[in-house]
């Protein structure tokens, strides 16, 4: 899964990684759709052709890169799926990326990837962690996602979004009492959105549940005026489960 074109997530361009005294940690996002005729039972062919080639790639970065797959749940999307690669640096992604592709293993996982799905989108994105809670989230390979992506308004730059999180994580604080968290995702090659959130639940009853708490605060209405001010955001929740786990 290496091997896509066109970005899915954009903006921000290489400049926002200054910040960073080191290589960040990133996400690789590929959006995807089946071929006519195709669907998930042959996706889930194409899921065990992955998995039994990246451990004969004899690469460490590959080895520590974790994989899911996103499928909609009560989200507005062209895609039928979103595959994203996580747990690793920058630079550690590039020598994943490099292993995968020189590999004999590689391609012949993405050519059986192919005859399922195209991924008309794809992009890599650094990530933060914004809030996490004490508990962490159930390992069972099903979690739950709250996933945004974000245009700056007019004259708004970063600086607004930190403001803007500033006012709202201690409202979310108080009431996310359950397992979450949450990140901000900035785009490394620049294209249509300028920064994405994702939230991390365990279940819909978590995230209903916080979101109950969080809309009976009247303290959420200065939270949500400050993060409209900044920028403009689509939202959608998605379905996550475990496509490779880190050893």
């Amino acid at each position: 899964m290496k091997q896509f074109g066109i970005l899915l997530v954009a903006t921000m361009a290489l400049a926002s990684l200054g910040a960073y005294a080191a290589s960040p940690p990133v996400a690789e996002l590929f959006a995807c759709n089946f071929l006519e005729g195709k669907g998930m039972p042959d996706l889930e062919k194409a899921l065990d052709a992955y998995r039994a080639a990246v451990p004969k790639i004899k690469s460490p970065e590959l080895q520590k890169m974790r994989s899911n797959l996103w499928t909609p749940y009560r989200a507005t999307t062209s895609y039928d799926f979103v595959w994203s690669n996580t747990n690793v640096t920058l630079d550690e992604w590039g020598k994943a990326s490099l292993a995968y592709d020189s590999s004999k293993e590689g391609p012949a996982a993405d050519a059986v990837f192919f005859s399922v799905a195209e991924c008309r989108a794809s992009g890599v994105v650094t990530q933060e962690v914004l809030f996490q809670t004490k508990q962490t989230i159930k390992p069972d390979d099903d979690v739950l996602l709250e996933s945004y992506a974000c245009t700056l308004n007019p004259g708004k730059t970063m600086a607004d979004s930190d403001a803007a999180i500033a006012v709202w994580k201690p409202v979310f604080a108080k009431a996310a009492t359950g397992a979450s968290a949450v990140l901000r995702r900035i785009p490394v090659i620049s294209s249509q959105y300028d920064l994405f959130y994702l939230a991390v639940w365990d279940d819909t009853v978590a995230y209903a549940s916080a979101t109950s708490a969080f809309m009976a605060d009247p303290a959420s209405n200065a939270s949500n005026d400050a993060l409209n001010a900044a920028h403009r955001c689509t939202g959608g929740l998605w379905k996550s489960r475990s496509i490779v786990r880190q050893p």
